[in-house]
């Protein structure tokens, strides 16, 4: 009565073991025949403007077209606001959104950025909606943007 299940259980052992063999010849011939996957590089850029006591920092990595990274103003006797950036880049224009804190809430709005050379322009809102958020002209060659810009430096 025995028997069976020690040939069941050798039967069992067997068969996982040539799987196992089976599945590492399989991924060996895969990686053989692929080539590796060459990651683009991600590059990161800081950008700061101060006026007076006032100073907006913009710190981005860009990866492809997607843009992340922090976002920071500080007006001189005003509330700072400090936050995460995310954004799509195309043609040198950067959409996207700001969450931030200010006044330990959390709020947040569109943003937009040129970078050109080594600056970064902030757009200006063509009209503000009902609730107070900036809106932007959808066409990017149709955009204003400030004429002082951040300007690029080490990252702080």
């Amino acid at each position: 009565m025995k028997t069976p299940y020690i040939l069941l259980a050798l039967g069992a052992g067997l068969f996982a073991s040539c799987n196992q063999q089976g599945g590492q010849q399989q991924t060996n011939v895969v990686q053989d025949s692929v080539p590796p996957v060459v990651e683009k590089e991600k590059s990161g850029h800081c950008f700061e403007k101060v006026l007076g006591r006032d100073t907006i920092q913009l710190r981005i990595t860009m990866h492809d077209s997607v843009a992340t990274g922090t976002l920071v103003y500080n007006f001189f006797e005003k509330d700072k606001n400090t936050g995460q950036f995310n954004g799509i880049v195309s043609n040198g224009i950067i959409r996207g959104k700001y969450v931030f804190y200010s006044e330990g809430v959390e709020s947040s709005r569109p943003v937009i950025f040129k970078i050109s050379d080594h600056e970064a322009y902030e757009a200006l809102a063509d009209s503000v909606d009902h609730q107070g958020l900036p809106i932007f002209n959808s066409d990017n060659a149709a955009l204003k943007f400030d004429n002082i810009p951040l300007v690029e430096g080490a990252c702080k």
